[in-house]
């Protein structure tokens, strides 16, 4: 069976976060895929493009990001959603992507959970022009609304709806993962 590395990226810094959850879950489904990297993102200082431009300057956090971008063959970004938008911690992560070629050609799996009716999904949208110019490949959305009904006391999604829904998301990342993986293999044009 072919393991796949599959870089996590969590927007959320809350203890308890129902978006760390919902990783977690992608993780725990994902036969054959390995969510690495996920609490990376809210060690990353706020992007600078000087800092960027000089990689001896590159804090640790920033180093070892990018090299679980670049060693991963897909991603999985979980993001709550702030004032209508994705955090500040998932786009700031996806800035510092920006140089290195790391989300190019990466299916990548977008999720979001809230105690809130909309499911964090105002969150995906401004996503979207970020992860077209790094060169992602979006292969599904999934978003979880009034997540604290939907886990149990230690905080895991358990409602068989969600666990199925992101069940159908993990097949999809999964199944591109796979074609990624042909594509690139020598002789495949």
């Amino acid at each position: 069976m072919t393991e796949w590395t599959v870089l996590g990226i969590c927007g959320s810094l809350r203890r308890g976060s129902y978006n760390a959850a919902l990783l977690d879950l992608v993780d725990g489904l994902s036969e054959g895929a390995r969510v690495v990297g996920a609490d990376l993102a809210g060690r990353l200082p706020l992007f600078d493009p000087d800092v960027e431009n000089d990689e001896r300057a590159w804090p640790d956090a920033v180093r070892e990001f990018r090299a679980r971008a670049e060693e991963a063959e897909g991603v999985v970004i979980a993001t709550p959603e702030y004032a209508h938008g994705p955090a500040g911690v998932t786009k700031n992560a996806l800035d510092w992507l920006v140089g290195s070629g790391g989300l190019v050609g990466r299916p990548t799996l977008l999720v979001s959970a809230s105690p809130g009716q909309a499911g964090g999904m105002r969150a995906h949208t401004p996503l979207m022009p970020p992860l077209t110019l790094l060169g992602a490949i979006l292969v599904d959305c999934v978003v979880v609304s009034r997540a604290g009904a939907r886990t149990d006391a230690s905080g895991r999604f358990t409602d068989p709806a969600v666990v199925d829904r992101v069940r159908l998301a993990v097949g999809e990342l999964q199944e591109a993962l796979g074609y990624a993986a042909h594509k690139r293999a020598p002789g495949v044009l």
